[in-house]
């Protein structure tokens, strides 16, 4: 184990965290992960932190949440909070935080507007909101503080002007303890470091107090020490609870000696991962494909923009799945291709599609011919989008020759892509062979077949 976490893991053991049967360790090519040390069983607390070592709203210096108002959100009270601090109190926390470097390998909000540009459609829009939010608590910030801090520059420069050279030398050579941290300086990049650590490190945290005094839950956030180590798996992973006094990490199942240990971030596609946390999985049985830039267009094709005022009114206008479950797409697709062969001219056929939407998608009545006629304009949208991913790959290519962005960074949207592609060719050969996992399901359970159903009405 390096000096790092050895640090860390003394800095925790004061703060009254406690480990049992796992241990954080450095992953090849993956940074940080929780690995096991002995075997651990099935309903095991592995982890334990007291709320006492939490970073939350509560923990930040008077002198920092008083000067920032209600336009600021917590996420971002907290940002200002790792940029100003200089108590070193968390000094072994704080370094092993990501890097910049880690951060601009892997977070698309670092990355050239180029490559931001080919991010499919999901992460795009997230990209977008993440900005939105990211630019307006840093517009505060900077407004509640940059005149204090340049101030406090400009005293700490003269103070070391009229040192000498041995003088400071002797006085870093005292404060070069783990106690010591050097502000990072409130400029626009340490700032944006500080929000995407908050924004991919917090847990979601309501106690009755941040429930009284913080309306919206996304507010209602800490940091942990060592907990933040833990990586993320789509199905599995130690259940987090909270208390009072603590939160605790429990195991799902048996983890054998060497095994890796994580938790669930939650129910996340790979485009969400992406945005949010600087990753993809392999393996996300979450996962999904939006087919709003080949469908999208279609749909705005029509007389007068008739179809796209139609589904807007109806609410269900983008968002528009496929995923390894339901080849035929989700809910929403299904209203929305259904709108589309329905034309602009035929009374009897918008009503029907409305008839489509008011029972929730059941289309019992459907004749054969229909059916037909909406898989092919299904597999046609498929087509595109498989051609949009190719050409996208094509780019991303001659991007690399050109020089633009870094390898990781290429390496890591070129992936998606690849994964995106995957997935609209296994949908397209489900869809000709007759179904996917979930039809199959269907045919063989009833229950399976109304749950099918509800997740058709709601979206998903």
């Amino acid at each position: 184990m390096d000096d790092t976490l050895q640090d860390l893991l003394r800095y925790a053991a004061k703060q009254g965290v406690q480990l049992e049967g796992i241990t954080p360790r450095r992953l090849p090519g993956r940074g940080y992960g929780m690995v096991a040390t002995r075997d651990v069983r099935e309903g095991e607390t592995v982890l334990e932190v007291p709320t006492r070592a939490l970073r939350t709203l509560a923990t930040v210096p008077k002198a920092i949440s008083r000067k920032l108002d209600r336009d600021v959100s917590v996420h971002g009270i907290l940002a200002a909070h790792l940029v100003l601090d200089d108590s070193g109190d968390d000094a072994a926390w704080d370094a092993v935080l990501p890097t910049p470097d880690d951060l601009e390998a892997s977070i698309p909000l670092l990355w050239p507007t180029k490559l931001r540009d080919l991010l499919p459609t999901p992460a795009r829009t997230a990209l977008q909101r993440q900005q939105t939010k990211l630019n307006a608590d840093w517009e505060c910030v900077k407004a509640a503080f940059e005149h204090d801090e340049r101030e406090k520059g400009e005293a700490k420069e003269t103070k070391e002007s009229k040192e000498t050279k041995d003088t400071k030398e002797k006085k870093d050579d005292k404060n070069g303890s783990a106690k010591t941290r050097k502000p990072w300086g409130l400029t626009k990049s340490n700032y944006v470091r500080a929000w995407l650590l908050v924004n991919s490190r917090t847990f979601y945290y309501t106690t009755p107090r941040s429930e009284a005094t913080l309306p919206s839950h996304e507010d209602r956030i800490a940091m942990q020490p060592v907990a933040d180590l833990f990586n993320h798996a789509a199905d599995r992973g130690c259940k987090a609870a909270y208390s009072a006094k603590s939160f605790s990490f429990v195991a799902d199942r048996v983890y054998k000696e060497g095994d890796e240990v994580p938790i669930s971030y939650g129910a996340h596609a790979n485009d969400a991962l992406l945005v949010e946390y600087g990753f993809v999985l392999d393996e996300n049985r979450w996962d999904e494909v939006s087919l709003d830039a080949v469908l999208l267009p279609r749909l705005s094709s029509s007389p007068g923009d008739i179809v796209r005022e139609n589904l807007e009114a109806a609410g269900f206008w983008g968002s528009y799945m496929i995923d390894a479950a339901t080849p035929g797409g989700c809910y929403r697709t299904q209203v929305a291709l259904r709108r589309l062969l329905c034309g602009t001219t035929s009374v009897a056929k918008r009503a029907a599609w409305q008839q489509f939407v008011e029972g929730g998608g059941d289309d019992a009545d459907e004749s054969e011919d229909s059916k037909a006629a909406l898989q092919d304009l299904l597999l046609e949208c498929l087509d595109d989008m498989a051609e949009l991913a190719h050409k996208t790959l094509a780019k991303l290519e001659r991007l690399g020759k050109a020089g633009v962005g870094t390898d990781s960074q290429r390496n890591l949207l070129t992936l998606r892509w690849q994964q995106i592609e995957a997935m609209v060719a296994q949908a397209a050969k489900n869809l000709r062979e007759g179904g996917g996992e979930e039809e199959e399901k269907e045919k063989e359970d009833p229950v399976a077949k109304r749950e099918a159903k509800k997740a058709k009405r709601e979206g998903k």
